[in-house]
């Protein structure tokens, strides 16, 4: 269910409380990624085998859930394969 209102881009009708950072965190581990609050009060979002430059830092904790959706989004599709331009297909 979490999965639809991410990728649809919109939230149902209703009001709903402010997401946790334990709920932040869950969500960004099932993505394989980690999400942490740092000293500073921001929110650290990285691939769980990353490092420094894999990294983002966000202010407010529902845009690091979004980002760490957009990241998990797009190691999953660079991690299809390339169509191999040499490769003959039929045009059927």
């Amino acid at each position: 269910m979490l999965s639809w209102w991410f990728e649809s881009g919109c939230f149902p009708m209703t009001i709903q409380k402010p997401m946790t950072l334990q709920e932040a965190k869950s969500i960004a581990r099932h993505l394989g990624l980690t999400l942490r609050q740092v000293r500073s009060g921001a929110y650290r979002v990285n691939f769980r085998d990353g490092n420094e430059t894999t990294t983002y830092y966000m202010d407010n904790l529902e845009d690091a859930v979004k980002t760490a959706v957009e990241m998990a989004r797009k190691r999953e599709l660079s991690a299809w394969p390339k169509p191999d331009p040499h490769s003959r297909q039929s045009s059927c």
